[in-house]
């Protein structure tokens, strides 16, 4: 008897001293949001498929990591987050106008008031979306107009920590590279309130606010919009 204790206990100390290593959880979109996955069908863009669904067009995009939201392959699964079952989209037909909403006039503020490190435009062989606003890490940024936190996280690759809001007209703001979000999805916002801390994760040599606007998910100009 007592030998059989003697080998459990070894067995014990021993599984303790080589414990199995600790695998995480893989964690996909479903894991943080909730939703659904729709197959992308022919003639179906983005635009529709967010409408039908009752979803920020810029939560969609973000959440499934969609640089260019003017070119989605057909059959991709693209990640409804809050949808609870999937829908049906009209897909759009030759000839067909989408419904435009006007966009008001919106005096944009500076997030930051700093000389442009970087503008809008071709950079070595590929597009720059946005305009590069730097300051020291830790700084604070506002937000160029008000509306509500479409998106607060670490999405799209590249962007390190962001934040997204929505506005009015379609239009959207996009702050990148942060080392601290100051809001969460939903909530509220004002014009020139303080959402969050200049950093430089993701792609980023060095601190600073990579600012965009966005009409539709696709990337403007900022300068024309700035006051």
């Amino acid at each position: 008897m007592l030998r059989w204790v003697c080998v459990l206990v070894l067995v014990f100390v021993t599984a303790c001293a080589h414990p199995k290593p600790y695998k995480p959880a893989k964690k996909g979109p479903g894991k943080d949001f909730g939703g659904v996955y729709h197959v992308i069908e022919k003639g179906q863009t983005l635009w529709r498929i967010s409408r039908a669904y009752g979803v920020d067009l810029e939560t969609v995009q973000w959440v499934n990591d969609i640089d260019d939201v003017t070119s989605i392959p057909i059959g991709k699964k693209l990640f409804i987050p809050g949808a609870k079952k999937v829908l049906k989209v009209v897909p759009y037909r030759p000839g067909e106008v989408d419904p435009l909403v006007a966009s008001p006039t919106i005096n944009f503020l500076w997030p930051l008031k700093v000389p442009i490190s970087s503008g809008f435009g071709p950079r070595r062989n590929k597009n720059h979306h946005g305009v590069d606003l730097p300051a020291p890490n830790g700084s604070k940024f506002v937000a160029s107009a008000g509306g509500r936190v479409a998106y607060s996280g670490q999405g799209m690759k590249g962007y390190g920590k962001v934040i997204v809001l929505k506005h009015t007209g379609e239009l959207s703001t996009v702050y990148a590279h942060n080392s601290t979000n100051l809001v969460r999805m939903g909530d509220r916002v004002v014009k020139g309130q303080v959402i969050g801390r200049v950093g430089k994760t993701g792609w980023a040599t060095g601190p600073h606010v990579h600012f965009e606007i966005r009409k539709r998910g696709v990337a403007q100009n900022a300068l024309n919009y700035l006051r």
